[in-house]
């Protein structure tokens, strides 16, 4: 927490902002843009040049056999990607399969309990990786409340002060859950965020995910500038399933109209369950050039 007030105060205020930050006209879970003209992103292209995925798409042909997927990865034309479990922890044998085919480490993801146990040899690990973020993409059960969500805070500032002093920044991934009203109407995510100094703690947004807890993914960039700083690229048909980048109605364009502007550093194509994860990564990269190019 920012020190600016004790828990009890905290908590207490956490329903009254949660109001102020969210358009009462809006639904549920979208937070109003600050005073920003919609019409100015009509017309507006990302300056993202780099298209990233994140391997968990790729999880059984990494494990099978990790030098040809970074291979074929390469050959389809991303440029990063980001890592998560045990190949986060590599290092610099990881770095040099990378090397070797030309790809780069932006990111990675780690449990909350290796932030919590293993905390320094994960920095050291991404440093020798040459990434820029380190990121936990979910939390338990057990701390999903408010309560747990600000003690969660805590803990998070405390690890993106150590990535901070070691060059690196340090987030959170979302789901829909995060987007479900506590007590009081007070979402869980905005709980996190006001628990966290935005100088140490940054929101990796799941677009997917967002829209499925009904947040508006291009409102919530607009009133997180500069703390929204990387996202992960999946679509979403009209029925609610997950699918390859272009063959779902999210609007990307509009998302990503004012990425660079917005403080957007890093975009991570993803599939939770793909049923040909080379294919669908392939498909998920041209699709977003083409809605985004």
């Amino acid at each position: 927490m920012s020190g600016r007030m004790d828990r009890r105060a905290f908590l207490g205020a956490l329903p009254a902002a949660a109001l102020a930050m969210r358009g009462l006209d809006g639904p549920a879970g979208a937070l109003a843009p600050r005073g920003l003209d919609g019409l100015a992103i009509q017309g507006a292209k990302p300056r993202l040049d780099a298209i990233g995925v994140q391997v968990y798409t790729l999880r059984a042909e990494m494990a099978d056999d990790t030098d040809r997927t970074l291979a074929a990865i390469a050959e389809i034309g991303y440029t990063e990607v980001e890592l998560f479990g045990d190949y986060a922890l590599a290092g610099r044998e990881m770095r040099n399969k990378l090397d070797a085919v030309g790809l780069r480490c932006a990111s990675s993801h780690v449990s909350i309990e290796t932030v919590r146990d293993d905390w320094d040899a994960t920095l050291e690990s991404a440093q020798e990786l040459g990434q820029a973020l380190i990121v936990v993409p979910s939390l338990p059960n057990n701390v999903r409340g408010t309560e747990g969500l600000v003690r969660v805070g805590e803990e998070f500032n405390e690890a993106g002060a150590a990535a901070r002093a070691a060059g690196l920044r340090f987030g959170y991934h979302n789901h829909d859950w995060e987007f479900a009203p506590l007590a009081g109407g007070v979402l869980p995510i905005e709980v996190l965020l006001e628990s966290t100094d935005p100088e140490l703690v940054d929101w990796q947004m799941d677009i997917f995910w967002t829209v499925k807890g009904a947040g508006d993914p291009y409102a919530l960039i607009e009133a997180y500038s500069g703390r929204v700083t990387s996202v992960h690229v999946k679509d979403r048909t009209p029925s609610g399933d997950m699918a390859d980048v272009g063959a779902g109605v999210i609007d990307f364009r509009r998302i990503l109209g004012r990425a660079e502007e917005l403080g957007l550093l890093h975009q991570f194509v993803e599939h939770d369950f793909p049923a040909d994860a080379i294919e669908s990564v392939r498909a998920s990269f041209a699709g977003l050039q083409r809605l985004i190019g």
